[in-house]
């Protein structure tokens, strides 16, 4: 993703905020726009860039400075997923969680050269650089925290999701179990398609339809990982990147969790704490046999991702190369796992 030098980005924004009276949703109407300074990149990922953006205003005579969050979408990406993030950030307002607050939808790629948003700054840094720091003390207050957060959202009563995909909202006649086995289908053909033997992993997948019937749904997050978990200290201050957010089967986020640790060093010793943690605490049937379910599904999934990086987009192996091993590695761990149990 080709992206503009950070000066015409900060001259760009600014003239488009102050002609098009957006300026307004970020600052109070009765304050006095002082500088809008370069944006600082944080993120350079597998497809988005995510900048720092500090606003500098003055409201009678109180200078105030406020950090919001620039993300620019490629445009050879889902052309629909800055909407779909924003809209959802947007109805998670009233969830019990920490949600940062969306300011500004732009898909107009005239603009940056690319469609973006602006949303609110969460405070703290991603519990991937600090884990790096963390004691041992700071890692079960983390584990106690996010178990605590995942139950505190799975245990929320929202009506306005649904299970989406790029083309827009599932239709009410389309099961969940139908839902995520297609998912799965599509992952293993990628897979099979690029010569690995997963027919064994194909069948364990599919015996698992029966459990998959459920009458209890939650909100997801949909990707809780250790770059999406913010924190100061050891206190989690929110979850970024809500894009992949929606109604389903709660085990998906604590099973996502589980694989996503498995790629630290750091989170590995604590991953059994975070199942008994999170597991105590939401209290559903058979939560148990879906998480780790779950985790080979991550697995899978991120493992044709992988591939693909691999494969077809150099820039984004290039970039993330050993992140990109790591899920290569985990995913065979996971699928010898599956092995031994199926004989035993």
């Amino acid at each position: 993703m080709k992206t503009l030098p950070v000066e015409v980005i900060q001259k760009r924004l600014q003239h488009y905020l102050v002609d098009t009276g957006k300026l307004w949703y970020l600052i109070p109407m009765n304050a006095k726009l002082l500088a809008i300074q370069p944006p600082k990149v944080i993120q350079s990922g597998m497809s988005n860039q995510v900048f720092f953006l500090d606003i500098l205003f003055r409201v009678v005579d109180r200078e105030i400075r406020k950090s919001v969050v620039l993300r620019l979408y490629p445009e050879t990406g889902d052309q629909q997923k800055p909407e779909r993030e924003f809209n959802k950030l947007a109805r998670l307002k009233e969830a019990p969680i920490p949600v940062p607050k969306p300011y500004v939808l732009e898909l107009n790629s005239n603009i940056l050269g690319s469609p973006f948003t602006i949303i609110e700054r969460v405070p703290g840094i991603t519990a991937e650089k600090a884990i790096k720091n963390y004691s041992s003390d700071d890692f079960q207050k983390f584990i106690a925290g996010f178990s605590q957060y995942l139950v505190n959202l799975h245990n929320f009563r929202f009506r306005n999701f649904g299970i989406e995909t790029k083309k827009g909202l599932v239709k009410g006649e389309t099961p969940y179990d139908k839902y995520i086995l297609n998912d799965i289908k599509r992952s293993l053909e990628y897979l099979r398609k690029a010569g690995y033997y997963v027919d064994l992993l194909e069948k364990w997948f599919f015996s698992f339809k029966k459990r998959l019937k459920l009458d209890h749904f939650s909100l997801l997050h949909g990707d809780p990982q250790p770059r999406n978990i913010m924190v100061q200290g050891a206190k989690i201050t929110g979850l970024i990147d809500w894009e992949y957010s929606r109604l389903g089967d709660p085990a998906l986020d604590a099973g996502w969790t589980l694989f996503f640790f498995s790629l630290y060093p750091e989170l590995e010793p604590y991953r059994h704490q975070f199942f008994k943690s999170y597991y105590s605490k939401i209290k559903l049937p058979e939560i148990d046999r879906r998480i780790f379910f779950y985790e080979v599904y991550t697995a899978t999934r991120m493992m044709a991702f992988a591939i693909s990086a691999r494969d077809y987009r150099k820039d984004t192996f290039r970039r993330s190369g050993e992140f990109l091993n790591k899920i290569q590695e985990a995913f065979f761990k996971y699928e010898s796992k599956v092995r031994n149990r199926k004989k035993s």
